[in-house]
């Protein structure tokens, strides 16, 4: 590679990483507020709720990848002009296409990384972090019962529990249960401790009372040395785990295992998922594409440099929205894959041409440059009028 390619690619690379930095910085924070909203703030360790935030990192770089290769390029790109780098690079014979090969072989590079994310490590850490927020809820009760406070569990639900013993018996504890219309309870107990009857969370109650109060102004009252609590306590009965389709490897949204016990929509659904992440791994390509098609085929100067950023950035949002109005044509159940590969096809076929061709003449590629032939003898020894 030479000197000044390396000095390119060097520039976009170190932009990108800023840009990644600051993009990803603010969509981490804004996904990790979202998160501890979805488990309610169930969590009982910081650190655990960091590793769980770690999980979300390979799904937004899906995201934020493409937006940083953008504003790194064009940024970039526009420092040189600035400061007069292109024009000087230009002036030393580098045509349009070997000015554009850093940038582009850094989108290329991109590319390979999001489709490594997209088809192998997104899928794994989303059903890690599934797996973990069913954890998480499944242990709902023994997470959120805090010594000396009313916790309450659900609607009509409410435990208080004194202390936790060095055992880890609940002590002086009370149950009140108003989870049916008809009535209401309370449980009174000495100790009580966390099992599992038939798969199902219950408390093992000692020494205590059960009051009931009805709606008939009729109470009653039971003594027990031992008690087994488990209305109320189940809230919904556990389910297998059913990823979503980003959470889903590549083979299993084109060949589902269990293709035989799946309705026409739903392998529809799969299909048109598994070739979207496909196409989507040829965003950072595109991108470098259309940004090198908009700047280098300009003149080298500081004059139109808001037309030429615009441009980069309309034609980008273009591309997006025509990529996601095909992707909503796929819907049908014919052409699928004509639909979601037709954006990219041809926004990288005419942003190939238009670096050809297009733009200013006196930059294009030398062999493209409209030669002008030598003036013969005869021309010369022609008098001058």
């Amino acid at each position: 590679m030479p000197r000044y390619a390396r000095y390119l690619f060097k520039q976009y690379l170190i932009a990108f990483l800023i840009f990644t930095l600051m993009f990803g910085g603010m969509v981490y924070i804004v996904q990790s507020v979202q998160l501890l909203d979805k488990i309610d703030g169930r969590i009982d360790s910081l650190i655990y709720f960091f590793g769980l935030t770690l999980l979300l990192l390979p799904k937004l770089s899906v995201h934020v990848i493409p937006l940083s290769m953008l504003a790194a390029l064009i940024s970039v790109k526009q420092r040189m002009i600035n400061d007069n780098e292109l024009v000087i690079l230009s002036a030393s014979g580098q045509n349009r296409w070997q000015l554009a090969a850093p940038g582009l072989l850094l989108s290329l590079g991109l590319s390979v990384f999001l489709a490594l994310m997209e088809f192998q490590v997104q899928p794994m850490t989303m059903q890690e972090l599934r797996e973990k927020r069913k954890e998480i809820a499944d242990n709902l009760f023994v997470s959120l019962i805090k010594p000396g406070t009313f916790s309450e569990i659900g609607k009509g639900l409410t435990i208080y529990v004194n202390s936790i013993s060095e055992k880890g018996y609940y002590e002086n504890i009370i149950i009140y249960d108003a989870t049916k219309k008809d009535r209401s309870v309370v449980y009174i107990a000495e100790k009580a401790e966390i099992v599992q009857n038939n798969n199902q969370p219950g408390m093992r109650l000692l020494k205590g009372k059960v009051l009931q109060d009805l709606q008939q102004d009729i109470k009653g009252s039971l003594s027990f040395e031992e008690y087994v609590y488990q209305n109320g306590l189940e809230i919904k009965k556990p389910t297998d785990i059913r990823f979503k389709a980003d959470e889903m490897y590549l083979s299993d949204l084109l060949y589902p295992s269990n293709k035989s016990q799946l309705d026409s929509k739903t392998i529809q659904k799969y299909e048109i998922s598994g070739h979207k992440r496909i196409a989507n791994t040829l965003t950072p390509l595109i991108i470098g594409m259309i940004v090198s098609a908009c700047i280098l085929t300009g003149v080298f100067g500081r004059s139109g440099n808001k037309r030429r950023m615009s441009s980069c950035i309309l034609l980008t949002l273009g591309y997006y929205i025509t990529a996601m109005i095909f992707a909503g044509l796929a819907d049908n159940k014919s052409g699928i894959i004509a639909n979601i590969y037709t954006p990219p096809v041809f926004a990288l076929i005419f942003a190939c041409l238009y670096l050809q061709y297009g733009g200013y003449k006196n930059n294009l590629p030398s062999i493209f440059k409209s030669k002008t032939p030598l003036n013969s003898k005869a021309d010369l020894d022609k008098p001058n009028h």
